[in-house]
């Protein structure tokens, strides 16, 4: 059975000094956060490097991992390709698995990722605030929607 899953950034947590810094989670059938409610990072940087990460699965072979990790501490997520469209997920902490998650569909993952970087960029153009961070991710979220 495949999970849900999201990618939630809270709009409302977003501040600016040179970098954007906001909450921003995994979500795991819609109650189960990593790393955790509250849990801010450098939203702009790690959505470009999960967007990379995702582009890379879409042309991975079977069996390979992958990582979506988060700046700010020692935590990330593995991913493990197991089909053409599914991908086995675990919560990681320090390079051992915290919680294996199971099973989760590549095209939801993909679709969460344009969802919430869409999301995060419509929030910074209102507020104003440019930097090269953001110009990048930009042009990155358009290579993954191509897909």
């Amino acid at each position: 059975m495949c999970h849900q899953i999201s990618i939630e950034i809270d709009l409302d947590s977003l501040t600016y000094s040179g970098q954007t810094i906001g909450e921003i989670n995994f979500v795991i059938d819609s109650y189960d956060y990593f790393p955790g409610v509250g849990w801010s990072d450098f939203v702009a940087v790690i959505l470009k490097w999960w967007i990379d990460n995702c582009r890379a699965i879409l042309h991975a072979p079977l069996k390979s991992f992958h990582s979506f990790p988060f700046m700010d501490g020692p935590l990330s997520i593995s991913a493990k390709k197991i089909s053409l469209s599914e991908l086995e997920l675990s919560f990681m902490k320090d390079g051992q698995m915290k919680t294996e998650i199971g099973i989760v569909s590549i095209e939801e993952l993909k679709v969460a990722l344009i969802k919430a970087t869409r999301q995060f960029i419509n929030a910074v153009n209102r507020l104003g605030w440019e930097n090269e961070d953001v110009d990048v991710l930009k042009h990155t979220i358009k290579s993954l929607e191509m897909y």
